[in-house]
């Protein structure tokens, strides 16, 4: 039974079974090259990866299912485990409009703002999970609440502010006569 990290048994000639000295292959190091015995195909040799070796670079990868481009942000995520080569997928990461939220809670609509707010925790939560069908419409959601609160503030102030004048203008002096 072999373990991990165990060489391999050294190679045999052909004369007879004589041993030749064992010479261990250490892995690079970052930013030298690997040592050429003649161990390595060319480009051109290589059908299926042999161990050790990297696939071949691909020029773009495949949209994510239930993704939309342009909507989120995409981060690529690079896991390497020894002895198999470098996987690499694509992480979707939906806009949860938090901060938006919170200003609209401050200051536009508190009671739309509260609902913003609890949209934006629940894209939060898809994000975490990966889900990014559900990540998208929470995301979806807030943001309609937010511009709605966004105008609803927007014109709440400026009916506020019509009726100070308007109050100060109007109002007041014809009391005073």
């Amino acid at each position: 039974m072999a373990t991990q990290g165990a060489h391999p048994p050294p190679a045999y000639s052909e004369k007879g079974g004589e041993q030749q000295p064992f010479q261990p292959q250490y892995p690079p190091q970052q930013g030298q090259y690997p040592q050429q015995q003649g161990q390595y195909p060319s480009q051109q040799e290589q059908s299926p990866l042999q161990p050790g070796q990297y696939p071949p670079q691909q020029q773009q990868y495949p949209p994510q299912q239930g993704y939309a481009p342009g909507y989120g942000q995409v981060t690529s995520v690079v896991t390497a485990t020894p002895g198999m080569a470098p996987t690499m997928m694509m992480v979707s990461h939906v806009n949860d409009y938090m901060g938006f939220s919170i200003f609209t809670f401050l200051c536009c609509c508190f009671p739309l703002g509260i609902a913003a707010i609890v949209s934006s925790c629940e894209a939060q939560d898809a994000n975490a999970r990966g889900d990014v069908v559900r990540a998208q419409a929470a995301s979806g959601r807030a943001k309609t609440l937010n511009w709605i609160a966004l105008g609803l503030g927007i014109a709440a102030w400026v009916f506020g502010i019509i009726f100070l004048i308007l109050w100060f203008t109007v109002f007041i002096p014809s009391w005073w006569g």
